[in-house]
Order: C-alpha cells, then sequence, then structure tokens
C-alpha cells in the first residue's frame, strides 16, 4: 500500500449517495469504516478502505459479510505502521 489517500466526510457523502444521518449510521453498524483522527474536530477515511467496501456493497455481500469485511479492513490498519516502519528502515 504505497500510496495512502484521506477521503472527507462529504466525498463519502457523495460516494455512497447518501445522507448524514445514514452514513453515520452505517459507519455505527460496521458497514462503513470508521474514520480516522487528524485533529480536534477532523477526520477522514482511507480512499481504499471506502472503494473496497464499495465494492462488496455493489458485490451484493449481505450486511454480515460487509461487517466481517468492514472488521479485517480496520484490523489491517495497525500493520500500515509496520510497513512504512520497515521501508523506512530499509531505506538506511
Amino acid at each position: 500500500m504505497s500510496n495512502l489517500k484521506l477521503v472527507r466526510k462529504s466525498e463519502l457523502l457523495n460516494t455512497f449517495a447518501c445522507g448524514k444521518t445514514l452514513l453515520q449510521h452505517k459507519i455505527n453498524s460496521g458497514l462503513i469504516p470508521p474514520p480516522i483522527k487528524l485533529g480536534l474536530r477532523a477526520v477522514a477515511f482511507y480512499e481504499h478502505e471506502v472503494n473496497a467496501t464499495l465494492a462488496v456493497t455493489i458485490a451484493g455481500y449481505s450486511n454480515q459479510q460487509i461487517k466481517d469485511f468492514v472488521s479485517e479492513l480496520v484490523t489491517k490498519r495497525k500493520n500500515l505502521l509496520a510497513q512504512y516502519t520497515h521501508l523506512e528502515a530499509a531505506n538506511d
């Protein structure tokens, strides 16, 4: 994952073609990955997670399958630091 891009909530609303209330419900239900904090009042979403979630939704996964998929995506976030730390060490 060499190209991390963040998207703001307004872009997510357009991507999933829904309103703020439904989007928040989907996040709270585990159907969309939760945002990451950028600061005290700012959040964003990983674009690759959004695209992957949209793909499985379009593919017709059940809500439980989407929740499981999103859970895996969030778990993989922990590996990002290890990937970048490893790359940094290899460049020394």
